[in-house]
């Protein structure tokens, strides 16, 4: 096993291009070359399924304070309350405030969206540390992995498709 070998092996990511590595060859890897403990933490970051692995905690803790700041700009736009949909949290970060706020100074929501996903990846990196072998990296990789297939499964056609069908729907 070796987390060297992992994290050296994987593709470059982007928000802007197809991964060159899907989810399944991504977690094939880091079971072959991480602790089990570790390699579920990556399934579950993808996956979106329970955890308690410390990174996972750690991240899914900056993600609700993220989705708590996204609550809270989207009632100010609504001039509602935001605090039936705020979820507890273990810490705090003013700074995802302030990404929260200049996406949402953009008009257009599918670059609100996208400034959202660039915050989540910033986030990602800000929890991987400072080593650039260790396991965290990896387990960022994980997360950034999902927001990279998230874009690259955006389909115009398909989206103007769901829009009509929810638009014309007869009640």
């Amino acid at each position: 096993m070796s987390t060297y070998y992992l994290i050296s092996s994987l593709p470059m990511l982007s928000l802007d291009s197809q991964p060159l590595i899907t989810a399944e060859a991504f977690l094939e890897a880091c079971q072959a070359q991480l602790k089990a403990e570790d390699a579920d933490a990556a399934e579950a970051l993808l996956r979106n399924t329970p955890s308690q692995h410390p990174f996972v905690l750690a991240w899914r803790d900056k993600d609700t304070i993220l989705r708590n700041a996204i609550a809270r700009a989207r009632a100010r736009l609504a001039d509602m309350d935001a605090e039936r949909w705020i979820r507890p949290t273990e810490g705090c970060d003013t700074c995802i405030a302030l990404l929260v706020d200049d996406a949402f100074e953009q008009p257009d929501p599918l670059k609100r969206e996208k400034e959202l996903d660039e915050a989540r990846w910033t986030l990602a990196e800000s929890l991987q540390g400072y080593d650039p072998m260790g396991v965290s990296v990896a387990l960022g990789y994980a997360i950034k992995l999902t927001l990279a297939l998230r874009w690259a499964s955006l389909n115009a056609d398909a989206g103007r498709n769901t829009f009509e069908q929810l638009t014309n729907k007869e009640f």
